[in-house]
């Protein structure tokens, strides 16, 4: 919303009458008022946002962590569930799953890349914010104490004209009328001349409140992201600690025995049987899986029970059935890395020219307050006439 860049040329009817100077005076510093008030309004808003926008911005770095644990976690999944596709019974299921999360990191990889390029501008963003928070609470006590003195100048300067219209026609009267719109041509050029300034820094301060407020919402999405991605890493953790068991169970060693041969003792040099030597067949779950062992078939079908005992179990934990949450907030971040790009043009900007702008609101202050005295002068000669 923009505010007019000038103040109303059409002189009142009151001005067309006595003290017509004073009246458009008064006209004058009542719209300087609101606009001082609109200013105080906005910038008090825009420091609010600010204040949110540092705190809510503190998440992006949890927010590249996470990204980096889900992009290692979905790492893991797929090189697991390359491991575990040579199980017969499950090798179509982790191909296509291994396809699917490969499709699936992606967008996160790119996603990646766009969290990392954010956390290398929000440092200096922050404390961008955190340096201009007490020059605005400066603005801010500097407005509220112009507003008071325009108040009191709008009182005083009514006052002082109710006071002079009731008067009966005198030269007194005239004498008074001449005084406060001699005052009123001097103060008015003034009171305009600064307002023309005022709202050039309302309208801009306007705009930057209205990015703020965009980019406080784009910030405050990156709670909804985080929710997104844990949402994921609930399914994949899980999944990732059963792989890993099966990727485990891999890995045993079966032992069988097959047959064997006496023991045979000697004594006194004479050979005699005096016990049994057992022969075993070792081989890892993933040698007997992958097959091609040189063992006879009562052999291989003494490997394969032993297998199945320890494997099927594991396998019957596994699921591999499962559904991604989606993460539409991704999105986020380009958006995000846009606006906090023109940040400084945008938001700070505007501001900082405020700021800089404060001598002349310390000069319109004293200004009104001399203006105060020499009305509150005509106004004190006003009321000794009514004695």
């Amino acid at each position: 919303m923009a505010y007019p860049t000038s103040v109303n040329s059409q002189i009142t009817d009151a001005t067309a009458m006595s003290m017509g100077q004073a009246n458009k005076l008064l006209h004058d510093v009542s719209t300087t008022e609101s606009n001082t008030a609109k200013l105080e309004a906005d910038v008090k808003t825009l420091d609010q946002d600010l204040q949110t926008i540092n705190s809510d911005l503190a998440i992006s770095k949890t927010i590249n962590s996470e990204l980096n644990n889900l992009d290692s976690a979905l790492n893991e999944a797929i090189q697991l569930l390359e491991v575990v596709s040579i199980i017969p019974e499950i090798g179509a299921e982790a191909s296509e799953l291994k396809t699917t999360l490969t499709a699936f990191k992606k967008p996160i990889d790119e996603a990646l890349t766009v969290s990392n390029d954010i956390e290398k501008i929000v440092s200096p963003i922050r404390n961008t914010i955190e340096k201009v928070e007490p020059q605005v609470k400066k603005v801010d006590e500097i407005l509220l104490k112009l507003m008071n003195a325009e108040n009191q100048f709008i009182a005083t300067l009514g006052s002082a004209i109710q006071c002079i219209n009731a008067l009966p026609d005198s030269t007194i009267k005239t004498d008074l009328e001449n005084q406060i719109d001699a005052s009123a041509t001097t103060v008015d050029p003034v009171v305009l001349k600064f307002d023309s300034v005022q709202v050039q820094l309302l309208n801009a301060i306007n705009s930057a409140e209205e990015k703020a407020e965009d980019l406080k919402h784009l910030v405050m999405g990156l709670v909804s992201l985080q929710s997104q991605i844990n949402a994921v890493m609930n399914v994949l953790n899980p999944l990732i600690s059963e792989l890993n068991a099966v990727k485990n169970v891999l890995s045993h060693t079966i032992r069988v025995p097959y047959g064997g041969y006496p023991k045979i003792c000697h004594k006194w040099g004479v050979p005699y049987p005096c016990g049994w030597h057992t022969v075993y067949f070792s081989f890892s779950v993933e040698q007997i899986i992958k097959g091609g062992l040189s063992v006879i078939g009562p052999v291989m079908d003494l490997l394969n029970k032993a297998m199945n005992a320890i494997l099927q179990p594991i396998l019957k934990a596994l699921h591999l059935n499962i559904s991604m949450p989606s993460i539409p907030g991704l999105s986020i971040l380009n958006d995000l890395t846009t606006e906090l790009q023109t940040f400084s043009d945008d938001i700070i900007a505007p501001l900082n020219n405020l700021i800089n702008q404060l001598n002349v609101f310390d000069g319109i202050y004293n200004d009104i307050e001399n203006f105060i005295t020499e009305v509150e002068k005509i106004n004190n000669a006003c009321t000794l006439q009514h004695k």
